[in-house]
């Protein structure tokens, strides 16, 4: 039981920590680009130019995000069946 609650709770901060992420990805992936703070003798750019830096595609993020998400569950569930093996074939000693 100790070890679901401990897995529940590794993945509830997990999926916290991913939602967080993707919301601040999101948003900062859809501000624009900020301009040059100091212009050094350059002309501004012609009014015709249109400059989109909308950053890297959201679903790139979601899957970098799922992937962490991934690993992270499959180790802590690695390390709580090891821990779980090791308590398990540990001697009774009688002290």
């Amino acid at each position: 039981m100790h070890t679901a609650r401990r897995l529940t709770a590794t993945a509830l901060l997990t999926l916290t920590l991913t939602l967080a992420w993707l919301a601040t990805a999101t948003q900062s992936g859809a501000m624009p680009y900020p301009p040059p703070e100091h212009s050094y003798n350059q002309s501004p750019p012609p009014i015709t130019t249109v400059v989109n830096h909308t950053g890297s595609a959201v679903w790139t993020y979601a899957v970098v995000a799922l992937a962490a998400a991934a690993l992270t569950l499959a180790v802590a569930w690695t390390v709580a069946r090891l821990r779980h093996s090791h308590t398990a074939a540990a001697p009774a000693s009688a002290a």
